[in-house]
């Protein structure tokens, strides 16, 4: 390798692809020929004249020099192909040109074919490897037919190319926006906050949203909040980057530049919102919101203003609480932070397992099906989600571990005749290739659906999300069961079963463990049991721990007994 040679190579910087933006011309393919031969110009203009491939004319593009190139490639962003001859006027200097497409301007997406010469250096694997030099022409094989052949498998491939990173394009704009407003998600918000600096936070919280959707229908609830994001949008973009985390939440983004403007105009945000006339389809309404907010920190930005949110909603509605170093607080956030590098450990080491917990038939006495749970293992120990659910939430791991469980339950269908329930959140249901991993991966191990039911975890309250009633409706016509978990606890509540196609109902085990001396705990067992029953949809009893409160629920006229007295969760069926 010659000096020249060594030198660009190492001193190129890392790869950056930021080309994908750039859509293809739709009129021509332009190619960028960079020789100081003014013939092999002349013959390849004559040579595809009115040339056209998949569709589109093929238009050349003349550069003699390193620098005519340059200038080229910055007129024309969509250049398919350049042939460059690795000589120009002086040795390597087109393996300079090269350089500066690929280190400097970034571009992976041209296609680069390098004109050897006989006088031309010899370029070794590595640099062809590290450069994603594509090809490889003599001067001779230009000037014969072979020119053509090459020109189109060189435009299909780049054709390919560029198709794939505008469906990746989509995909990822897909997953980083929010549906009904357009506004960036609650994943966009996670990358923005994982780049260095200090940052200001303000998550906001629409008082009495499932009023809204209860008393005009979704339909208005989806205007009300287009309304609001563009008023959020108009009064605080001019510093801050808005974003629509779930139904009724939306976050301002700050960086720290602005937090002397942001902290004179902070106690003025819920009187801003809640003075404001909304005009929704003509209707004039006001609304009122529930602020959290973290100022100039750094590091886990999110969690903190969720716990400000959570405190600000104690003193009731419309409130703002500022994020404060409450020990409790950092606890908690030390605890995510070390839990969600355990759980990307587990999850790479096939650390994370599932167990499986019988679901009991009272009236049969027979297992009819499983709950798969998810255990990871630690320094030779096993922790249930109660230790890693809210990092892996917070982290973006969710989804992941969700997709374990589905994969081990399904596979678990291959040698047992019994059905599986799994755990899905808000959050999973969210994912816009939710419906496809289900569906792909019932499919691959030739999954009966009926044998697969979904109990939806009520962290947040699905009965104001449409989208997500969509995808749980699609999950059920596709032949898929669903149940509620935990019902009667924190979101649960009757009126989302008519919106749903629910087929169990689990009554929380909160109510369960102390049905046999609390009163209440037993009116509403009750309660839920009785209105599930008219409705025909059987009830499970989970936390049923011993004898006693087995014969208790099975008096009741429960359905289904889940806890330690029918048998403790294990690895094996």
């Amino acid at each position: 390798m010659s000096d020249k040679i060594k030198v660009l190579f190492k001193l190129t910087y890392p790869i950056i692809d930021v080309t994908q933006g750039v859509k293809m011309s739709t009129k021509f393919w332009e190619i960028l020929l960079v020789d100081n031969d003014i013939l092999l110009h002349r013959l390849i203009d004559d040579s595809i004249n009115d040339l056209v491939l998949f569709g589109k004319k093929v238009k050349v593009l003349h550069a003699h020099n390193a620098s005519e190139a340059k200038h080229l490639i910055a007129k024309y962003n969509d250049i398919a192909i350049t042939f460059i001859d690795i000589s120009l006027a002086m040795p390597n200097s087109g393996l300079e040109l090269v350089n500066y497409i690929r280190s400097t301007l970034h571009n992976l997406d041209m296609r680069l074919i390098i004109i050897d010469s006989d006088d031309a250096p010899r370029l070794i694997d590595e640099v062809i490897e590290h450069y994603d030099i594509n090809d490889f022409r003599d001067r001779q094989s230009l000037e014969t037919q072979e020119l053509f052949p090459t020109l189109r498998a060189t435009i299909k491939q780049y054709q390919q190319f560029k198709d794939l990173r505008e469906s990746k394009n989509a995909i990822y704009k897909k997953m980083t926006t929010n549906q009904i407003t357009g506004l960036p998600n609650r994943l966009k918000l996670s990358e923005r906050l994982g780049t260095d600096g200090k940052k200001s936070l303000i998550l906001i919280d629409i008082d009495d949203f499932s009023i809204i959707n209860n008393n005009k229908g979704f339909q208005f609830g989806d205007e009300v909040l287009q309304v609001f994001s563009k008023f959020l949008t108009h009064q605080y973009a001019k510093y801050a980057q808005i974003f629509h985390l779930e139904v009724d939440k939306f976050a301002i983004l700050c960086f720290n530049k602005h937090v002397s403007y942001l902290e004179r105009q902070i106690s003025k945000i819920k009187d801003v919102i809640s003075k404001n006339i909304f005009i929704v389809n003509h209707e004039k309404i006001h609304l009122t919101a529930t602020v959290g907010i973290v100022l100039d920190d750094y590091g886990n930005i999110l969690q903190k203003a969720e716990f400000a949110l959570k405190e600000a909603r104690l003193y009731g509605k419309n409130n703002v609480k500022k994020y404060s170093n409450d020990l409790n607080i950092l606890r908690t956030i030390h605890n995510n932070s070390i839990w969600t590098e355990r759980i990307r450990e587990a999850l790479a080491e096939k650390r994370v397992h599932a167990y499986f917990q019988p679901i009991q038939n009272i009236q049969t006495n027979q297992i009819q099906k499983y709950e798969t749970l998810v255990r990871i293992e630690y320094q030779d120990k096993i922790y249930s989600p109660f230790h890693f659910l809210n990092a892996a939430r917070y982290s973006g791991q969710l989804f992941e571990i969700f997709k374990l469980m589905l994969k081990e339950a399904c596979k678990k269908t291959l040698d047992t005749s019994y059905g599986f329930t799994i755990n899905v959140s808000d959050y999973d249901l969210k994912h816009p290739r939710f419906v496809q991993t289900v569906t792909h991966m019932l499919e691959k191990y030739q999954v009966d659906p009926q044998r697969i039911t979904f109990e939806i975890l009520e962290n947040n309250s699905i009965s104001t999300h449409t989208e997500i009633q969509k995808t749980l409706n699609i999950l059920h016509d596709y032949g898929c069961k669903l149940a509620i978990d935990d019902f009667g606890a924190e979101c649960s509540n009757f009126g989302q079963l008519n919106n749903l196609n629910i087929d169990f109902i689990k009554i929380d085990g909160s109510y369960i463990k102390d049905i046999l001396e609390n009163r209440n705990s037993q009116v509403v067992a009750k309660t839920i049991l009785d209105f599930a029953h008219q409705k025909n949809i059987p009830v499970i009893a989970e936390y049923v721990h011993s004898k006693e409160v087995y014969e208790y629920v099975k008096a009741m006229g429960v359905d289904y007994a889940q806890g330690y007295e029918v048998a403790q969760p294990q690895p094996f069926i």
